[in-house]
């Protein structure tokens, strides 16, 4: 089957791919990024990139435990008001 593939990411290297890759673009840059992927057989080197990604979104425990403290102090100051 026929690929229609970019000429701006068939002129990138290897590196160059999986970096754009690894800024999650959408649309047609996602598009033609699998596509490129696909045709130079970077799906395994694609897929820790995005491994790596996933792991730096995740807050750590502590960003929660604030979060659930300032819940707890705004309905202790404010929850009479609303019972």
């Amino acid at each position: 089957m026929a690929v229609l593939r970019s000429r701006k990411y068939r002129q990138l290297s290897d590196a160059e791919i999986l970096k754009r890759f690894k800024d999650q673009p959408v649309g047609e840059d996602l598009h033609f990024l699998q596509i490129e992927l696909e045709q130079r057989d970077l799906a395994q080197q694609a897929d820790q990139v995005l491994q790596e990604v996933r792991k730096k979104a995740r807050h750590s425990v502590l960003y929660y435990l604030f979060y659930a403290l300032m819940f707890g102090f705004f309905v202790a100051r404010f929850g009479s008001d609303f019972i």
